[in-house]
Protein backbone atom coordinates (compact mmCIF):
# COMPACT_ATOMS: atom_id res chain seq x y z
CA UNK A 1 0.00 0.00 0.00
CA UNK A 2 1.53 3.55 -0.91
CA UNK A 3 -0.69 5.26 0.69
CA UNK A 4 -3.20 5.19 4.17
CA UNK A 5 -5.14 8.32 5.36
CA UNK A 6 -6.22 7.09 8.71
CA UNK A 7 -9.37 9.64 10.66
CA UNK A 8 -7.55 12.52 9.87
CA UNK A 9 -9.17 15.78 10.50
CA UNK A 10 -8.03 19.15 10.20
CA UNK A 11 -8.83 22.10 12.17
CA UNK A 12 -7.61 25.75 11.73
CA UNK A 13 -7.60 28.27 14.93
CA UNK A 14 -8.52 26.13 17.35
CA UNK A 15 -10.88 26.79 20.16
CA UNK A 16 -10.46 30.73 18.20
CA UNK A 17 -13.69 32.84 17.17
CA UNK A 18 -12.46 31.96 13.25
CA UNK A 19 -12.31 28.21 13.74
CA UNK A 20 -12.91 26.51 10.63
CA UNK A 21 -13.19 22.73 10.50
CA UNK A 22 -11.37 22.00 6.63
CA UNK A 23 -11.16 18.41 6.83
CA UNK A 24 -14.00 15.70 8.79
CA UNK A 25 -12.91 11.94 9.54
CA UNK A 26 -11.05 11.08 5.92
CA UNK A 27 -10.42 8.08 5.09
CA UNK A 28 -8.68 5.99 2.21
CA UNK A 29 -5.95 4.19 0.88
CA UNK A 30 -3.90 4.24 -2.94
CA UNK A 31 -2.41 1.26 -3.73
CA UNK A 32 1.32 1.66 -5.93
CA UNK A 33 0.78 2.97 -9.15
CA UNK A 34 -3.08 4.17 -8.87
CA UNK A 35 -3.70 7.49 -10.12
CA UNK A 36 -6.06 9.04 -8.12
CA UNK A 37 -7.86 12.60 -8.47
CA UNK A 38 -9.85 14.33 -6.00
CA UNK A 39 -12.89 16.92 -6.71
CA UNK A 40 -15.36 18.59 -4.92
CA UNK A 41 -16.69 22.05 -4.24
CA UNK A 42 -14.12 24.88 -3.93
CA UNK A 43 -13.35 25.59 -0.58
CA UNK A 44 -13.85 21.82 0.88
CA UNK A 45 -10.42 20.86 2.06
CA UNK A 46 -8.53 18.96 -1.87
CA UNK A 47 -5.79 21.38 -1.15
CA UNK A 48 -5.36 21.04 2.21
CA UNK A 49 -5.56 17.51 2.27
CA UNK A 50 -2.92 17.16 -0.40
CA UNK A 51 -0.93 19.20 2.15
CA UNK A 52 -1.27 17.32 5.21
CA UNK A 53 0.25 13.83 3.13
CA UNK A 54 2.94 16.10 1.66
CA UNK A 55 3.69 17.22 5.30
CA UNK A 56 3.32 20.79 4.55
CA UNK A 57 0.40 20.93 7.47
CA UNK A 58 0.01 18.93 10.15
CA UNK A 59 -3.09 16.86 10.96
CA UNK A 60 -4.94 17.92 13.99
CA UNK A 61 -5.91 14.14 14.62
CA UNK A 62 -5.45 11.37 12.59
CA UNK A 63 -2.68 9.61 10.73
CA UNK A 64 -1.02 9.47 7.34
CA UNK A 65 1.34 6.44 6.26
CA UNK A 66 3.40 6.90 3.09
CA UNK A 67 4.98 3.71 2.03
CA UNK A 68 3.99 2.41 5.89
CA UNK A 69 5.96 5.67 6.83
CA UNK A 70 4.64 8.66 8.92
CA UNK A 71 4.29 11.83 6.39
CA UNK A 72 7.21 13.57 8.20
CA UNK A 73 9.49 10.45 7.31
CA UNK A 74 8.84 10.39 3.98
CA UNK A 75 9.21 13.91 3.12
CA UNK A 76 12.78 13.34 4.90
CA UNK A 77 13.43 10.44 3.12
CA UNK A 78 12.30 11.84 -0.61
CA UNK A 79 9.61 9.67 -0.91
CA UNK A 80 7.14 12.13 -2.88
CA UNK A 81 7.59 14.96 -5.16
CA UNK A 82 4.72 17.72 -5.21
CA UNK A 83 3.85 19.93 -8.15
CA UNK A 84 1.63 23.04 -7.54
CA UNK A 85 -0.93 25.16 -9.00
CA UNK A 86 1.89 27.39 -10.75
CA UNK A 87 5.06 25.91 -11.77
CA UNK A 88 7.44 27.85 -9.09
CA UNK A 89 10.58 27.76 -11.51
CA UNK A 90 13.87 30.01 -10.68
CA UNK A 91 13.68 32.45 -13.56
CA UNK A 92 17.46 32.84 -13.49
CA UNK A 93 17.83 28.98 -14.04
CA UNK A 94 17.70 27.71 -17.52
CA UNK A 95 15.23 25.06 -17.97
CA UNK A 96 17.87 22.10 -17.91
CA UNK A 97 19.23 23.86 -14.20
CA UNK A 98 15.44 24.00 -13.03
CA UNK A 99 15.45 20.35 -13.47
CA UNK A 100 18.71 19.34 -12.22
CA UNK A 101 18.25 21.70 -8.85
CA UNK A 102 16.52 18.73 -6.59
CA UNK A 103 19.62 16.48 -7.74
CA UNK A 104 22.14 19.10 -7.01
CA UNK A 105 20.52 19.35 -3.47
CA UNK A 106 20.78 15.23 -3.14
CA UNK A 107 24.23 16.15 -4.12
CA UNK A 108 23.97 13.38 -7.42
CA UNK A 109 26.96 13.26 -9.27
CA UNK A 110 26.86 15.82 -12.10
CA UNK A 111 27.12 13.92 -14.97
CA UNK A 112 23.95 11.82 -13.94
CA UNK A 113 21.87 14.57 -12.49
CA UNK A 114 22.35 16.08 -16.23
CA UNK A 115 21.99 12.96 -17.78
CA UNK A 116 18.27 11.89 -16.07
CA UNK A 117 17.33 15.96 -16.58
CA UNK A 118 17.89 15.33 -20.40
CA UNK A 119 16.24 12.35 -20.10
CA UNK A 120 12.80 13.82 -18.36
CA UNK A 121 12.63 16.71 -20.56
CA UNK A 122 12.44 14.13 -23.20
CA UNK A 123 9.81 12.53 -21.72
CA UNK A 124 7.37 15.75 -20.93
CA UNK A 125 8.46 16.53 -24.64
CA UNK A 126 10.55 19.91 -23.90
CA UNK A 127 14.16 18.54 -24.92
CA UNK A 128 15.65 21.38 -27.80
CA UNK A 129 14.52 24.15 -24.88
CA UNK A 130 17.25 22.83 -22.49
CA UNK A 131 18.89 27.04 -22.63
CA UNK A 132 15.94 28.49 -22.60
CA UNK A 133 14.94 30.47 -19.42
CA UNK A 134 11.09 30.14 -17.76
CA UNK A 135 9.94 33.17 -18.83
CA UNK A 136 10.56 32.25 -22.39
CA UNK A 137 8.43 29.70 -22.01
CA UNK A 138 4.53 29.28 -22.33
CA UNK A 139 2.71 28.08 -19.52
CA UNK A 140 2.11 24.74 -20.40
CA UNK A 141 5.57 24.22 -21.34
CA UNK A 142 6.74 25.56 -17.83
CA UNK A 143 4.27 22.98 -16.24
CA UNK A 144 6.34 20.53 -18.08
CA UNK A 145 9.01 21.41 -16.67
CA UNK A 146 8.09 21.64 -12.99
CA UNK A 147 6.63 18.07 -13.70
CA UNK A 148 10.09 17.01 -15.06
CA UNK A 149 11.86 18.55 -11.90
CA UNK A 150 9.35 16.88 -9.57
CA UNK A 151 9.85 13.38 -11.31
CA UNK A 152 14.00 14.05 -11.20
CA UNK A 153 14.09 12.09 -7.59
CA UNK A 154 12.12 9.19 -8.86
CA UNK A 155 9.91 9.71 -6.39
CA UNK A 156 7.53 7.01 -4.95
CA UNK A 157 4.00 9.14 -4.92
CA UNK A 158 3.47 12.17 -6.78
CA UNK A 159 1.27 14.84 -5.45
CA UNK A 160 -0.32 17.12 -7.92
CA UNK A 161 -2.39 20.86 -6.45
CA UNK A 162 -4.59 21.45 -10.23
CA UNK A 163 -1.39 21.90 -12.09
CA UNK A 164 -3.36 22.68 -15.06
CA UNK A 165 -6.06 24.94 -13.83
CA UNK A 166 -4.64 28.01 -15.41
CA UNK A 167 -4.02 26.67 -18.82
CA UNK A 168 -6.69 27.12 -21.47
CA UNK A 169 -9.05 24.04 -22.75
CA UNK A 170 -7.20 22.49 -25.58
CA UNK A 171 -3.82 22.85 -23.88
CA UNK A 172 -4.82 21.30 -21.05
CA UNK A 173 -5.92 18.90 -22.89
CA UNK A 174 -2.48 17.65 -24.36
CA UNK A 175 -1.19 18.10 -20.72
CA UNK A 176 -3.61 15.80 -20.15
CA UNK A 177 -2.35 13.34 -22.46
CA UNK A 178 1.06 13.61 -21.77
CA UNK A 179 0.73 13.29 -18.03
CA UNK A 180 -1.07 9.87 -18.79
CA UNK A 181 1.95 8.41 -20.71
CA UNK A 182 4.38 10.07 -18.26
CA UNK A 183 2.34 7.94 -15.24
CA UNK A 184 2.01 4.95 -17.46
CA UNK A 185 5.92 5.24 -18.46
CA UNK A 186 6.87 5.91 -14.72
CA UNK A 187 4.61 3.99 -12.33
CA UNK A 188 4.31 6.31 -9.85
CA UNK A 189 1.27 6.60 -7.94
CA UNK A 190 -0.08 10.04 -8.15
CA UNK A 191 -2.51 12.08 -5.88
CA UNK A 192 -4.21 14.62 -8.25
CA UNK A 193 -6.20 17.81 -7.12
CA UNK A 194 -9.00 18.99 -9.66
CA UNK A 195 -11.91 21.04 -10.23
CA UNK A 196 -12.69 19.46 -13.87
CA UNK A 197 -14.68 16.39 -14.29
CA UNK A 198 -13.33 15.74 -17.80
CA UNK A 199 -9.66 15.60 -16.71
CA UNK A 200 -10.22 13.77 -13.58
CA UNK A 201 -12.20 10.65 -15.66
CA UNK A 202 -9.71 10.81 -18.40
CA UNK A 203 -6.33 10.72 -15.75
CA UNK A 204 -7.88 8.19 -12.93
CA UNK A 205 -7.88 5.07 -12.14
CA UNK A 206 -10.50 6.38 -9.18
CA UNK A 207 -11.81 9.59 -8.29
CA UNK A 208 -12.76 10.56 -4.37
CA UNK A 209 -15.79 13.12 -4.33
CA UNK A 210 -15.31 15.25 -1.48
CA UNK A 211 -18.64 17.46 0.11
CA UNK A 212 -18.59 21.25 1.21
CA UNK A 213 -16.69 22.41 3.93
CA UNK A 214 -16.00 20.74 6.24
CA UNK A 215 -14.53 18.51 3.45
CA UNK A 216 -15.42 15.04 3.84
CA UNK A 217 -15.23 11.68 1.34
CA UNK A 218 -19.06 11.45 -0.06
CA UNK A 219 -18.31 8.84 -2.60
CA UNK A 220 -15.58 6.85 -4.47
CA UNK A 221 -15.56 6.31 -8.04
CA UNK A 222 -13.56 2.94 -9.58
CA UNK A 223 -12.84 4.65 -13.34
CA UNK A 224 -12.74 1.67 -15.92
CA UNK A 225 -11.80 3.28 -18.64
CA UNK A 226 -9.18 0.49 -20.39
CA UNK A 227 -5.51 1.79 -20.50
CA UNK A 228 -3.89 3.55 -22.77
CA UNK A 229 -6.36 6.32 -22.67
CA UNK A 230 -6.32 8.82 -25.79
CA UNK A 231 -8.66 11.16 -27.44
CA UNK A 232 -11.35 8.36 -28.59
CA UNK A 233 -11.63 7.43 -25.33
CA UNK A 234 -12.62 10.90 -24.09
CA UNK A 235 -15.73 10.34 -26.95
CA UNK A 236 -16.53 6.74 -25.35
CA UNK A 237 -19.98 6.08 -23.96
CA UNK A 238 -18.30 4.86 -20.77
CA UNK A 239 -16.68 8.36 -20.39
CA UNK A 240 -19.86 10.12 -20.54
CA UNK A 241 -21.63 7.62 -18.12
CA UNK A 242 -18.73 8.12 -15.24
CA UNK A 243 -19.02 11.72 -15.82
CA UNK A 244 -22.19 11.95 -15.22
CA UNK A 245 -22.20 10.17 -11.80
CA UNK A 246 -18.86 12.36 -10.69
CA UNK A 247 -21.17 15.56 -11.82
CA UNK A 248 -24.29 14.02 -9.59
CA UNK A 249 -22.27 13.60 -6.70
CA UNK A 250 -21.05 17.22 -6.79
CA UNK A 251 -24.69 18.37 -7.16
CA UNK A 252 -25.12 16.67 -4.03
CA UNK A 253 -21.78 18.37 -2.47
CA UNK A 254 -23.31 21.43 -2.93
CA UNK A 255 -26.70 21.17 -1.87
Amino acid sequence: MMLAIKAVNKVFNAGQASETVALKDINFTLESDEFVSIIGPSGCGKSTLLRVVGDLVRPTTGDVLVGGKSAEQARLDHDYSMVFQAPVLLEWRKVLANVMLPLEIYKLDKTERTARARSLLKMVEIDGFENHYPWQLSGGMQQRVAIARALATQPQLLLMDEPFGALDEMTRERMNDQLHNIWRQTDTTVLFVTHSIAEAVFLSTKIIIMSARPGQIMHVVDVDLPLPRDSQTRESVRFFEIGREVREWLRRAEE
